[in-house]
């Protein structure tokens, strides 16, 4: 069971979950700025609602909190996003980070092997980015560089759906993502499914993520 958000003041006006509400696009508060959970940020958008982090409810029971970072990965797994901006290492300055959104192509696929006691999820995402945001003097004009950010968004967003999956099923002990739903697609009847204790044994299920990113221009500055 999941409680989105702190306290809705008013309708949303959007689906999106736009990070960009949460202060100044510095680059170098940006990171820090996932960390935080709801009732936590003291922004409000114009929209008036707090739309960062989720409570965790396991049979009923309080067990945890997502960050916004978190949050994000829990709604593209169940592809309730529309886009969302991250902060990325660039991979060209390693004191900067470059802020990108990032756009879903299509649902997220997930695969669950259940031919063990230990789950196997395999996960693949596929996304569009645009850059947002980067440093005064940065120069990504050539396609062989905007590939290098590409890959590093990739290894970026690896991370972030793995430590966030493990963090389900290591501290929460709790499937909130949905995935038993995929889990049933390999029994035939009821009973082996129950027999498999999916609930039980997701706490010791492993994770492959797989993400591709296509970086495109964006908002470039032009060289003069």
């Amino acid at each position: 069971m999941l409680s989105y958000g702190g306290i809705n003041k008013d309708n949303s006006k959007t689906n999106s979950f736009d990070t960009s509400d949460f202060g100044d696009n510095s680059n170098n508060n940006s990171q820090k700025d996932y960390n935080i959970k709801a009732n936590d940020s003291s922004v409000e958008g114009e929209n008036k609602v707090e739309n960062i982090g989720v409570a965790v409810f396991k049979e009923d029971k309080l067990v945890g909190e997502l960050n916004a970072l978190e949050t994000m990965a829990l709604l593209s797994i169940r592809n309730k996003i529309d886009r969302f901006l991250v902060s990325v290492p660039d991979p060209l300055n390693n004191e900067e980070y470059l802020d990108i959104y990032i756009t879903p192509n299509g649902s997220t696929s997930v695969d669950v092997d259940t031919s063990t006691s230990s789950a196997y999820v395999k996960i693949k995402c596929d996304f569009t980015a645009q850059i947002y945001s980067m440093s005064k003097n940065s120069k990504y004009l050539s396609n062989e560089v905007l590939d290098i950010i590409s890959n590093s968004c990739n290894r970026y967003l690896e991370s972030m759906f793995l430590d966030y999956l493990y963090k389900t099923s290591k501290d929460f002990k709790s499937d909130i993502n949905g995935f038993g739903n995929f889990a049933a697609k390999n029994f035939i009847t009821t009973n082996e499914y129950n027999n498999y204790n999916w609930l039980e044994s997701y706490k010791d299920a492993f994770f492959d993520v797989q993400v591709t990113t296509s970086v495109k221009s964006g908002m470039l500055i032009s060289e003069t």
